[in-house]
């Protein structure tokens, strides 16, 4: 899952699927949304010095950073997929994705704040670009992308969320924790539904 979402959770982009020739193209040349750039904040590098004022252990900050830019992507690619999905079930899941991958972004972005963390308002330009290359795809051939996509995706953000849970800031460790079992349910959502598509 590249900010959860993705929180971004998420958290931003693998593709396994080949689905069609763009989600070939994106799989050899873009990186998956949880191992996205954690110093970019509206296309621009940031310092890290901002960790060491926050109280947060090294860890605790980069995992922060990275569930941001995957929260953002679910958030975004489900935006997509509501106006492009053709597929009844596809269209539910983008649908519950928005909706739970925006709640958990906006938890997040207090969290950071509270922690003195600066985490990305925006997409690393790799993830824009896969996302601009989602816009042109429509029917079958989205849904198969776009399910692949989260399956993939949400894997990854399991991992990375069961790190978080082993922080040992106690505000970091409960709200990842607590994440965590929505993003479980989500991956058996995708699997399911990736599974009825085939």
């Amino acid at each position: 899952m590249k900010k959860i979402f993705y929180i971004g959770f998420a958290l931003s982009c693998a593709l396994t699927f080949q689905a069609c020739q763009s989600a070939d193209k994106k799989s050899s040349t873009t990186k998956d949304s949880v191992q996205g750039d954690t110093n970019m904040v509206n296309g621009n590098h940031v310092g890290g010095s901002e960790s060491t004022q926050s109280g947060l252990d090294e860890e605790g900050s980069t995992f922060l950073k990275k569930a941001a830019i995957g929260g953002i992507m679910e958030v975004e690619a489900a935006k997509i997929a509501l106006k492009n999905a053709e597929n009844a079930e596809v269209k539910n899941f983008a649908s519950q994705m928005l909706t739970d991958h925006t709640k958990a972004n906006t938890e997040l972005k207090a969290l950071a704040t509270e922690k003195k963390v600066i985490t990305a308002d925006g997409l690393p330009a790799e993830d824009q670009i896969h996302l601009d290359e989602m816009k042109k795809m429509t029917g079958s051939a989205f849904d198969k992308h776009y399910i692949g996509m989260m399956v993939s995706d949400h894997e990854k953000t399991v991992e990375l969320f069961k790190q978080g849970t082993l922080n040992r800031d106690q505000a970091v460790k409960s709200w990842a924790t607590n994440t965590l079992k929505v993003i479980e349910g989500h991956t058996e959502m995708a699997k399911k539904i990736a599974s009825d598509l085939k």
